[in-house]
């Protein structure tokens, strides 16, 4: 079906408004990519192996006296067994509990900073600090987390603060909303599990559970490391095989991706006592790829990110918004794309047919040549300005290696999006975006409230 007038003019619309988006980012960031050209963002990273095994990524970078340190272990949500939401982040955590007060001491004295993720594929712990203090923050992070202390006493003092979390999150709609997706298409275990437990899955894991999960996850063929440092190679290679060498040489565990279907019911609601509603659309992508991972991108820029995107306009000139994005869940069995908005509660169904028509309009007319152009431009500058910190430029390499992509730098992601030609990005759009395989997601207040 083609775009009925309205809808045609408000694609018209986007595109004059992305065209300024895009000229305003190439204002911004033309200059700097020029610099960027032998910059560390732009360098691909180096690869080695340490003595015990383990393999660094390493990226060199002088922009600053500061060290990153990412651990990344395989696993995360996907290797948490049935009935047991929260593992993951319980045992990640546990292993960066500080053991002592003199330990304590040290990692304020060096302003150290120690933090865990825990995404689909894997867990993360983060070290960061200056950069004369690595040797010393390895000495007592690598400490803890090559032999945590896994006590019944420490075990429910971090139980304690998942419940925290997990009660927040229950408070913010876009996170209820996420998981809510991830629930609709995986089910209730691995991806579609809860972060930080539930009441009864935190009640049924026991110190044997933890003690499993991390025997058979924290081992030298199971974890990596990913580095970015002002420190050159061979200054960083030697500390880390210094205060890296308690990893198990146990064989990587064997983990599959959490399979996916589209549910039998396609509307999640979730009434809550609030003024404002989370609102939407959600579809399955195919498996993280190279080519697939700079579609899905493309999409997720050209739909909800920043002005001049195709959901824009529900917010700056229908007001049927105060807050509108898009983003993508990449794991190693499907992604997940979410293309939604934030609304006051008498708005809501307005809201909702709007989100539906400019997902449909997408989905029958594609985008044009002049669109695209300037959605890679978009893009490109998304990606520089996601990469600028160290933390997060070493966060992305290590990623899209747990993915399995065969991106090294920010320069092999350009590659792929300028790959994607019109007619590549119209099939991908047709193929995945198809209003018959979505699932609506409704979070908020009750109707009339």
């Amino acid at each position: 079906m083609k775009p009925t007038m309205r809808q045609g003019g408000r694609a018209g619309i986007a595109v004059v408004r992305l065209a300024a988006a895009a000229a305003a980012a190439i204002l911004l960031f033309g200059p700097l990519t020029l610099l960027f050209g032998d910059s560390p963002r732009r360098q691909k990273p180096e690869t080695f192996r340490l003595g015990a095994g383990e393999d660094v990524l390493y990226q060199k970078d002088s922009s600053s006296a500061m060290t990153v340190v990412e651990l990344f272990i395989a696993g995360g949500k996907s290797a948490v067994p049935a009935g047991k939401d929260g593992l993951a982040y319980l045992v990640t955590r546990l292993t960066l509990e500080i053991p002592d007060f003199s330990a304590a001491q040290d990692v304020m004295a060096q302003a150290t900073r120690m933090s865990v993720s825990v995404l689909e594929d894997c867990s993360v712990v983060s070290l960061e600090c200056l950069s004369e203090n690595l040797e010393d923050t390895l000495r007592v992070g690598s400490g803890i987390i090559q032999a945590p202390l896994f006590s019944g006493l420490r075990i429910d003092n971090v139980k304690k603060g998942m419940s925290l979390y997990a009660k927040a999150d229950e408070d913010d709609a876009v996170a209820t909303g996420h998981d809510a997706a991830m629930a609709a298409f995986f089910g209730r275990r691995g991806y579609g599990g809860a972060d930080y437990g539930t009441e009864a899955s935190l009640k049924a894991i026991d110190k044997k559970d933890v003690a499993s999960f991390y025997g058979r996850l924290f081992t030298r063929n199971g974890v990596f490391f990913s580095v970015c440092s002002n420190l050159d190679k061979e200054t960083v290679r030697p500390l880390l095989e210094k205060y890296f060498t308690r990893f198990p040489a146990a064989p990587a565990a064997q983990l599959t991706p959490t399979p996916s279907s589209l549910p039998g019911v396609r509307e999640v609601r979730l009434e809550k006592d609030t003024k404002q509603s989370y609102v939407a659309m959600t579809f399955l992508f195919p498996p993280a790829a190279p080519a697939d991972y700079a579609r899905g991108y493309l999409v997720e820029v050209l739909l909800g990110v920043g002005p001049g995107s195709r959901l824009w306009n529900l917010r700056a000139a229908e007001r049927l918004a105060y807050n509108v994005g898009a983003r993508t869940t990449w794991t190693k069995g499907n992604g997940v794309l979410e293309a939604y908005l934030e609304t006051e509660n008498p708005k809501k169904d307005k809201a909702v047919t709007a989100l539906e028509a400019v997902l449909k309009s997408l989905y029958d007319g594609g985008v044009t040549e002049d669109e695209l152009s300037m959605t890679k431009s978009l893009a490109r500058a998304q990606l520089l300005r996601s990469s600028e910190a160290k933390k997060f430029r070493a966060r992305n390499v290590g990623f899209w290696r747990v993915l399995g992509l065969a991106f090294d730098d920010l320069d092999g992601v350009f590659a792929r999006l300028d790959a994607v030609t019109v007619d590549e990005i119209n099939a991908f759009i047709r193929e995945l975006l198809d209003p018959a395989k979505s699932v609506l997601i409704i979070v908020g207040g009750k109707d009339g409230r």
